[in-house]
């Protein structure tokens, strides 16, 4: 699979993708109109994207193209937060490292003792 950003409308789009599991163009359109007006061509461009990009699979069904998502929601997740940690840590070094420690204290206490439990479980894995 292609590692690619998406752009704000094409992570809309993907989220929709994803909420549905199966969809059409006209499912998707009819997604985005609840909060925003998106012409028909615009959401299919969006699709053709996320296909090209390797995030969805294409089907015809009768003509009718359908939409499933090639990759979960959840694990693109974790790619795209690990090709931006890389990218961070590498653009700015140590100053990443104590921006990131000092961010810690500002997390919910559940979300803080999480973070703490798995670094610490890295740490036991090296």
């Amino acid at each position: 699979m292609l590692q690619k950003t998406l752009s704000p409308l094409e992570q809309e789009a993907m989220n929709i993708v994803w909420e549905l599991k199966e969809c059409s163009i006209r499912d998707v359109v009819e997604k985005f109109n609840q909060e925003k007006k998106l012409a028909y061509t615009t959401v299919a461009t969006l699709l053709q994207r996320l296909f090209e990009k390797g995030l969805v699979n294409r089907n015809n069904h009768n003509t009718i193209l359908s939409y499933t998502p090639k990759i979960s929601k959840d694990i693109y997740g974790k790619k795209m937060a690990k090709s931006f940690i890389q990218t961070f840590m590498s653009s700015f070094g140590e100053a990443a490292i104590v921006s990131f420690a000092e961010s810690i204290d500002k997390l919910p206490k559940d979300k803080k003792d999480y973070l703490l439990k798995l670094l610490e479980k890295q740490n036991e894995n090296k």
